[in-house]
């Protein structure tokens, strides 16, 4: 090859390598450019993993019932038919409240409760989602005492302290709660 033929090589390839866009280089990489954009996994049981458009990942399992059955009320499971698991993530919310006592010979002297809600997917605590069949039904959260199951008619403890110094006592206990909201979904 002479030097002329590969300097015009040189600069055409330079021009191709400069004016590439993100999305030029991940079409070249075909069906890897799917797993980039949203991670999907699924097998005979259901949903296994995906990736939220937030940007988390979310492992979902199927719900055992080791304390007892949990039925999803008729409202939840025609809401959320049909609907994929992101889509039914919209419906519900997490709230926190901390209770705060100090009790001096037995006394109550202070009950504070403060609640704050946030959306399933932006709660922190999630390490996975819990489905009956294709519905979302609740989520395995970080409790006080490890994994806690959190379902819309059951509470995780998420903090607990007391302090007994002789005099009262004074504790605090932090309980998450899911809240299934028809009306306020996004």
């Amino acid at each position: 090859m002479n030097c002329h033929a590969e300097n015009i090589m040189n600069d055409k390839f330079k021009d191709f390598i400069e004016n590439r866009t993100v999305a030029d280089i991940m079409e070249d990489y075909g069906e890897q450019r799917d797993e980039w954009e949203t991670l999907f996994v699924r097998d005979s049981s259901g949903v296994k993993r995906f990736r939220h458009q937030n940007g988390k990942d979310f492992f979902c399992e199927q719900y055992t019932p080791e304390d007892g059955e949990y039925i999803p009320k008729e409202e939840i499971s025609e809401t959320l038919s049909g609907k994929t698991i992101e889509e039914q993530m919209n419906f519900y919310y997490v709230t926190e409240s901390a209770r705060f006592y100090s009790t001096a010979y037995g006394d109550i002297t202070d009950d504070d409760l403060r609640e704050n809600a946030v959306k399933l997917c932006e709660y922190k605590g999630v390490k996975k989602l819990l489905l009956k069949g294709d519905i979302l039904i609740g989520a395995v959260v970080d409790a006080f005492w490890g994994d806690g199951v959190l379902l819309p008619d059951k509470s995780v403890c998420t903090y607990y302290a007391c302090d007994n110094e002789g005099s009262g006592t004074k504790e605090r206990e932090d309980y998450a709660y899911l809240i299934f909201s028809k009306e306020h979904s996004v």
